[in-house]
């Protein structure tokens, strides 16, 4: 039986995104190099081509996943806490925030990216990043459904919610905290909390 060629036997796209990250968390992506993701996968650098064209390529593909971890563990929450749509935009509120803190590398790429082409401005501009935030504002509109922020426009309010969670998330991420007893990850979640607390207050039925 014929051997595979060692670039067949690997997964190499998945391997591409996977090590990235990894690397992210030791290195600014400004500075990643084509040759050293492929080093650290196994393979030679122009069979890394043959799946992205260039850097960008690559960088633009590990954005687009991160948002896609962020969407599936919006799922996630969804199929955990999907009878009650206050519990699923609190606990959805916490795992944006165990992401960020999970994954902080990869958060940064998501948000802060250096110039990659295909990539735009607006955090939001990728479908898997439109699908997150449609997430989140499918939640807004819900809890509306039954009292809660009426008559409030449901994609300001989304992006309100959706700013002090991700303030918080970067805070906690750069390990700065307003209150240093306080473990800084402890304080982001209380900010999905005390967010929580003002909306219930809101309840007009």
């Amino acid at each position: 039986m014929v051997r595979p060629h060692k670039a067949q036997a690997l997964d190499i796209p998945r391997r591409a995104i996977e090590v990235t990250i990894d690397l992210l968390a030791e290195q600014d992506a400004a500075t990643l190099t084509m040759a050293e993701v492929a080093s650290r996968i196994g393979c030679r650098a122009p069979a890394l081509y043959n799946h992205f064209r260039n850097r960008d390529a690559l960088l633009r593909a590990v954005h687009d996943e991160g948002f896609q971890r962020l969407y599936a563990s919006k799922l996630n929450v969804l199929e955990q806490h999907g009878g009650e749509v206050m519990d699923r935009l609190r606990e959805g509120g916490l795992a944006y925030l165990a992401f960020a803190h999970d994954n902080p590398a990869l958060y940064r790429l998501m948000f802060f990216p250096p110039q990659i082409e295909g990539v735009g401005v607006q955090p939001f501009s990728s479908d898997p990043a439109r699908k997150a935030f449609e997430f989140l504002h499918t939640n807004v509109v819900e809890i509306q459904q039954i009292g809660y922020l009426a008559g409030q426009d449901p994609a300001e309010v989304a992006f309100t919610l959706w700013s002090t969670v991700h303030g918080a998330a970067l805070l906690a991420t750069q390990g700065r905290s307003p209150a240093a007893e306080k473990n800084v990850q402890a304080f982001a979640q209380a900010t999905v909390n005390t967010i929580m607390m003002l909306i219930a207050g809101s309840r007009t039925i």
